[in-house]
């Protein structure tokens, strides 16, 4: 289970001490989405426009602490399917 914060600020001093992070940046509906993943905390929300600060912040701080970003899920079984 993924512990939803509301401030990003909450999630980054915690992923600080996190060893292993993940991300995904993806076109939504009202804008651009962002998820972080840290340990058992998330942080999910949705900018009108790309340039905002608080998501060029997002980016840079998971670019810096080496997360990873996650292009998309799929479920295991269809994984290796042809």
């Amino acid at each position: 289970m993924v512990n939803l914060v509301t401030e990003w600020r909450d999630l980054e001093e915690y992923a600080k001490r996190c060893r292993y992070g993940c991300y995904q940046v993806r076109d939504a509906v009202d804008g651009i989405e962002v998820r972080v993943l840290a340990g058992k905390l998330g942080y999910i929300k949705t900018y009108r426009d790309q340039e905002d600060p608080e998501l060029k912040r997002i980016v840079e701080f998971c670019e810096s602490e080496g997360f990873i970003k996650i292009r998309g899920a799929i479920p295991d079984e269809q994984f290796f399917t042809g």
